[in-house]
């Protein structure tokens, strides 16, 4: 079997640039927020833990161990450590590693060379930078495109509920789904969904928000101001389309803001 060559700088680089990209999935599909810059730096510090390609054959059971330690380690610097987030973000980021992998695998072995070169479950790539880059353009590109034919699907006109319960109380709101509402918690990285102070009267009965489940003010940009709003967990939150029959439980946080009539939710906590 044929040695091949493995350039330090080229596995650091493709392993942040993989990292990289792998940290912004999780984040996008936990709905966690994610500074560039600690994103970044999050990737480039967990490259570190490619070098293990470098050692003698370890054993399976070992360099499972790793491969977890080095999931946790990295989940835990780029989002931090909040109990109710951190499994999902550290299953998400995991499970993209295991794709990617299994991707990769799966179309090493049809090419009649190979590309890619395994050891202790890391994998070095045998290609450039540039290649690199164009492959994860096609990949963003499809993957856009995939979003935009999803949105065509959507019917304007789908009519929605939220409900809510909150101790003994209940209410049902009329829903509205709405992309331009990308607003999550910064702390548990959960979606919110946004509700006037009149909406929700029936449900605090009298009590004021600073004293419910998981209060706190989160920053607040729309179109025409930017300030805080306060948030709180409710003990239930459950969103139905009126027009397909369709209902589903959601984690979500519940924000007070504005005048509206209607509970404005992000389209994707339907799906």
């Amino acid at each position: 079997m044929a040695v091949k060559t493995i350039y330090l700088d080229v596995l650091l680089v493709q392993s942040l640039y993989v990292n990289y990209f792998l940290l912004r999935a999780a984040a996008k599909i936990t709905h966690s927020r994610l500074q560039l810059m600690r994103c970044f730096l999050t990737a480039a510090a967990s490259s570190l833990f490619s070098l293990l390609i470098l050692l003698p054959p370890l054993p399976v059971l070992l360099q499972l161990f790793c491969k977890l330690l080095a999931a946790a380690a990295t989940v835990t610097m780029a989002f931090g450590i909040h109990r109710e987030s951190w499994l999902r973000q550290f299953g998400c980021f995991f499970v993209c590693n295991f794709l990617l992998a299994g991707l990769l695998l799966a179309v090493s072995s049809l090419s009649s060379h190979g590309f890619a070169t395994w050891g202790n479950s890391y994998c070095y790539l045998d290609f450039s930078l540039l290649q690199l880059i164009l492959f994860t353009a096609l990949a963003y590109s499809l993957l856009h495109l995939c979003s935009l034919l999803r949105n065509r699907r959507r019917h304007t006109d789908e009519r929605f509920q939220v409900f809510l319960r909150l101790g003994g109380k209940t209410a049902a709101l009329p829903g509205l789904a709405d992309t331009g509402n990308n607003l999550t918690d910064t702390f548990s990285g959960v979606a919110v969904i946004i509700c006037s102070a009149e909406m929700l009267f029936d449900v605090l009965d009298g009590r004021t928000v600073e004293t419910l489940r998981g209060y706190r003010l989160v920053p607040c940009t729309t179109v025409t101001a930017q300030g805080l709003i306060p948030l709180f967990r409710p003990d239930e939150v459950c969103i139905r389309n009126l027009s397909t029959g369709k209902s589903r439980a959601v984690d979500a946080m519940i924000g007070i803001s504005g005048s509206q009539k209607s509970a404005i939710f992000h389209p994707n906590l339907m799906e």
